[in-house]
């Protein structure tokens, strides 16, 4: 929402920190640049006329939905909530989600695991459904 060229620093104070951690890359003709998935940039030609070329490199499955669509969600439903019930539910994201104490259904067999098991075209099929129900309320 900043004007990288002009920003308003009163609005956007922490503009000036972005900035400062901020890289330059001069591409010429021929060159290539890797952005790692979801880095912030901004582009900037230089010249009257140039082609650039975008491949978003995704390697999430395209029938498991999108992030961005689990991040909508979150905000609809978790933002606003109290402070505890937010850390709860960081807490539980953290575990199941981002498996930061390693497998959380390590302990289980297999069959046990349920929705939290290993990801399949079946138990995506189920989730999905079971999502569908409930969004659409």
């Amino acid at each position: 929402m900043a004007d990288p060229y002009a920003p308003d620093l009163a609005r956007f104070p922490r503009f000036a920190d972005a900035l400062a951690a901020g890289q330059v890359a001069d591409l010429e003709p021929g060159d290539a640049i890797y952005i790692p998935y979801a880095w912030w940039h901004h582009v900037q030609s230089l010249e009257r006329f140039n082609v650039l070329v975008n491949y978003w490199w995704n390697e999430t499955k395209p029938q498991h939905g999108a992030p961005f669509d689990v991040m909508l969600h979150a905000v609809m439903v978790l933002r606003d909530l109290p402070d505890n019930q937010r850390a709860a539910w960081r807490n539980m994201f953290d575990h199941y989600v981002f498996k930061t104490a390693g497998e959380p259904m390590a302990h289980l067999p297999a069959e046990q695991a349920g929705m939290m098991g290993a990801m399949s075209p079946e138990r995506a099929r189920e989730m999905r459904a079971v999502l569908l129900r409930v969004l659409g309320k």
